[in-house]
């Protein structure tokens, strides 16, 4: 019988291993910005890429994880994507004091103004970051698809009914995001390149006690954990152990019983020897 699975919701990431890779993957990026620097100056995304051993039911929405340093500038541009028409929304944010959205689109004005894929690529492209009125999370996909999830920008769902509506999307944006369910891997924003090593460091330490706190079986689930850029190639910080092997007792084989027609056969060869036999003795 296997032995039950023990839920640890703490994280053993060696900070360590974390400072080691998260310095290596900096120098890296810096010596590739010397050999051939961005026309743009563009910071990168550094990514947590977490493998899980079982893969878990599917979430409708992203899990949330708090950081302590935020993925994005206090310039961020923000677009909000919501049910109602724009003005009153506006009105909604003036109100609460939300100044970080910048554009806000109905539904009903994505639907019109954006239906081809250059357009919704180039909608992805003016914004650092998107949210949604949580009530309309579901219908998205449906309406930016591909031009938003090959660009890692698709909307997170904001509840605009909240009393504190600045504290929410305030938390939205010093947070990251886990989307589970849908293969064996998730990629998980953890940094840029404009932060310090020991702000990515901070970050990366976080979000792994996050994730042992959110996936099933906790910690044990977690096979791997690297971190990399866009273009880098991956920087491990945790391999998990291969699990104890469980013995399997092996049972006895029985053999199957013999059917009547077997038995009647067998019984044909037994008389058979046997008159061969009477045979010989006469002769002899």
């Amino acid at each position: 019988m296997a032995d039950k699975v023990k839920v640890v919701r703490e994280s053993v990431l060696s900070q360590k291993q974390v400072d080691l890779a998260v310095s290596a993957l900096m120098k890296h990026v810096q010596e590739k910005e010397k050999s051939k620097p961005s026309l743009l100056g563009d910071q990168q995304v550094l990514w947590l890429i977490l493998a899980l051993k079982k893969i878990p039911a599917p979430d409708k929405k992203p899990k949330r994880i708090a950081i302590s340093n935020s993925l994005h500038p206090d310039d961020s541009d923000v677009c909000l994507i919501t049910k109602s028409e724009g003005k009153p929304v506006k009105e909604l944010l003036q109100s609460a004091g939300v100044t970080s959205v910048k554009k806000v689109i109905s539904l009903t004005k994505l639907k019109k103004n954006y239906k081809s894929y250059e357009s919704k690529r180039q909608l992805a492209s003016l914004y650092d970051l998107f949210i949604c009125d949580d009530v309309i999370y579901h219908l998205l996909p449906k309406f930016l698809g591909k031009a938003f999830y090959t660009r890692k920008k698709f909307p997170i769902p904001v509840s605009l009914k909240k009393k504190d509506l600045k504290g929410e999307i305030n938390k939205v944006l010093q947070s990251t995001y886990m989307s589970l369910g849908h293969g064996s891997c998730s990629a998980i924003k953890i940094g840029h390149t404009g932060l310090t090593e020991e702000e990515v460091t901070a970050n990366i330490m976080e979000t792994a006690k996050g994730i042992a706190n959110i996936i099933p079986r906790g910690w044990k689930n977690i096979k791997s954990l690297n971190i990399k850029t866009s273009n880098s190639v991956s920087l491990p910080i945790y391999n998990s152990l291969p699990e104890r092997p469980v013995a399997i007792q092996s049972e006895s084989v029985k053999k199957p019983k013999a059917t009547i027609k077997e038995k009647k056969q067998k019984k044909r060869k037994v008389n058979e020897k046997e008159n061969e036999s009477d045979s010989e003795v006469e002769e002899s």
